[in-house]
């Protein structure tokens, strides 16, 4: 499609006034374009309520149709608590001279139907904009049914697309109607600090984050995860903060409920709390005007949520963009963050893997198709149809077999986004080459992470934990620059497991490891009876080697002479104090002492006294 850019200057303020400049027809958003508003908050949807016609306005989700509808009688919400009759009334009413219809993309069909029934024509006498467009693309994996409106979409005379963070069409129907994309090119600086954290020790990160933001009065956490989600929220409980709102999906709200997480919401509930969670949902198109600037937290948990990844050229965009109130400093927030994780291991395609993929799929596809078509047999052609539906490329069908190009968009999206995350290298590059952006890096990681914590809860069998935390440890004596503090934090990490079982099998295994090390740990191929076995010989040895230490003899010298007489008892108090004070373990008995001295036990009037001769010359000795 052909780009046309329109300049925007800062004192234009909103897009109306831009559209008036360039003599639009209406002073509105043009038919037949893409509009890539580049910054969000313009007033795009805003111009289209203003503008003198009738609309339907298809946003991406409900609360952004509750935000911009409320309290205007003259404009129309429809969702699925919007009744038939309300519908038909609202278009038979003669007070609205323009009808402005604000709807989900599921629920546009119900509206155009009704309204057809009415007698109107729709595709001449309505505007169809087509809000946050981006969303078709990223959605239709999981919300099929956000295409819908695409089936009527190009029969209306007058539409558009409209959003900060467009992304490319495939469709060949927008170059078939003769579509542009407008874009609005800023005459000023707008690009936004954001501190990019790429860390392995995911949890750890956001709560020392959550920390360093204690003493704001606002924290906005964008994450797409209600499981995630419930991990921080259980976290500021047990800190007995209860100062939080949650929004999400209605589904949402009753899991968070179940889970006694009481401050759920799914439309945004003023005025916010002092933390705030939003999933996906909130993430684009709607208004949040509060008079408190926020700290803005976007996490990404790629071992919690692969669907959590955020998308900078879009998502990223959008969420800062929600904050709409700007204050005296000119800002419209405080700090924006952004937490994630990395996965090296994922597999990634770029446009040439993907753009044979889809060439293959879809001749296999036909393959099978005209086969069908050519069988008789009732048998093969069952066994030809079900091969048929097992085929990839059915996922880039509509039901009347013509190509979802936003399907195939999605594929193209979701490995574009899924590369990102192969490096930290690679997320960084993404935010800086979206312009928006300007990146104070963070790399923060640990010798061992989440991804190394977590593999290791979930080894079944303490054989196989015990051999894990060898490998760790071992790999980390094998790197001679590896510091010996980092090294007992690694160790800290497996001994404070969340799971007490495995903790109890990281100090056994660390306390074996440090005395026999790996090669005699492998030899036992990680059995606790032939561990144990060689701990107690272990132990002896260490024994033996502190009792005859120069340490411990010069101690007995210097306390108990040669050729003297002596209580038992003083002797043997002797032996004990130096021994503990050693560390050595041994019986205090008339044995013991001659592994050191020539000793006699006197008789007679002497009974319970003895006789040190000589001090024994070092030798080794076998313990009993």
């Amino acid at each position: 499609m052909e780009t046309r850019t329109i300049k925007f200057y800062k004192e234009d303020k909103y897009l109306t006034t831009v559209f008036e400049r360039e003599k639009f027809e209406l002073n509105a958003i043009p038919t037949n374009c893409v509009l890539n508003k580049t910054i969000p908050g313009l007033g795009a949807t805003h111009s289209e309520i203003l503008a003198e016609r009738n609309s339907f306005i298809i946003e991406p989700n409900i609360p952004v149709i509750f935000g911009k509808t409320q309290g205007k009688k003259e404009l129309l919400a429809v969702w699925e608590k919007t009744t038939d009759k309300q519908i038909e009334n609202y278009l038979n009413n003669t007070r609205f001279r323009f009808k402005k219809i604000l709807c989900t993309p599921e629920s546009y069909m119900r509206v155009s139907r009704i309204a057809i029934g009415l007698g109107i024509n729709i595709y001449q006498e309505y505007f169809c904009l087509f809000d946050e467009c981006e969303k078709i693309t990223q959605d239709i994996d999981f919300r099929e049914n956000i295409a819908l409106p695409m089936n009527d979409f190009f029969s209306f005379t007058n539409k558009a697309f409209v959003s900060a963070t467009p992304l490319r069409l495939r469709n060949p129907e927008f170059e078939e109607q003769g579509f542009i994309i407008r874009k609005v090119d800023p005459q000023f600086d707008y690009k936004k600090d954001i501190n990019l954290v790429v860390t392995n020790r995911y949890d750890k990160t956001v709560i020392d984050k959550l920390e360093e933001l204690r003493d704001s009065d606002c924290v906005c956490v964008f994450l797409n995860s209600t499981n995630g989600i419930n991990k921080i929220v259980t976290h500021l409980e047990s800190k007995r903060i209860n100062n939080y709102k949650t929004f999400c999906s209605d589904k949402s709200v009753i899991k968070f409920k179940d889970r006694e997480i009481k401050n759920s919401f799914e439309n945004l509930d003023l005025p916010l709390a002092k933390y705030n969670f939003f999933t996906c949902r909130f993430f684009s198109a709607v208004d949040i005007k509060i008079d408190k600037k926020p700290d803005i937290l976007v996490l990404t948990d790629l071992n919690e949520a692969k669907y959590s990844r955020i998308d900078p050229v879009t998502n990223a965009i959008q969420i800062y963009g929600r904050f709409r109130n700007v204050f005296e400093d000119g800002r419209s927030f405080n700090s924006l963050t952004h937490i994630t994780n990395v996965d090296e291991s994922e597999t990634v395609l770029d446009e040439p893997d993907i753009e044979t993929f889809l060439e293959e799929s879809e001749l296999l596809f036909d393959t099978i198709k005209s086969k069908l078509k050519e069988e008789s047999n009732k048998g093969r052609r069952k066994l030809l149809y079900d091969d048929l539906l097992k085929i990839t490329f059915n996922r880039f069908i509509n039901d009347d077999g013509t190509k979802n190009y936003f399907a195939i968009d999605n594929f193209y999206d979701d490995e574009r986004v899924k590369g990102y995350y192969i490096t930290d290298e690679a997320i960084e590059s993404a935010y800086c080459k979206t312009n928006h952006f300007n990146v104070n890096f963070d790399r923060k990681i640990d010798i061992v992470g989440d991804k190394e914590l977590l593999h290791y809860k979930r080894l079944r069998s303490d054989l196989k934990s015990r051999a894990y935390i060898v490998e760790i440890l071992a790999s980390l004596d094998e790197n001679e620059d590896m510091h010996s503090k980092a090294k007992e934090y690694v160790k800290i990490q497996f001994l404070k497991h969340e799971v007490r079982e495995k903790a109890e099998v990281a100090k056994y295994i660390i306390d074996a490891y440090e005395k026999l090390g790996a090669e005699a740990l492998k030899q036992t191929e990680y059995k606790k009876n032939r561990i144990n076995q060689l701990l107690k010989q272990h132990d002896k040895e260490t024994n033996h080697r502190k009792m005859f230490s120069l340490s411990v003899r010069e101690g007995l010298k210097s306390r108990l002479l040669e050729n003297t007489e002596y209580p038992f008892k003083d002797v043997v108090t002797v032996f004990e104090q130096i021994f503990i004070a050693n560390g050595i373990e041994a019986k205090y008995n008339l044995t013991t002492i001659r592994k050191f001295f020539g000793a006699d036990m006197l008789k007679g009037q002497k009974v319970g006294w003895i006789k040190l001769w000589k001090f024994q010359p070092d030798e080794e000795f076998t313990i009993e």
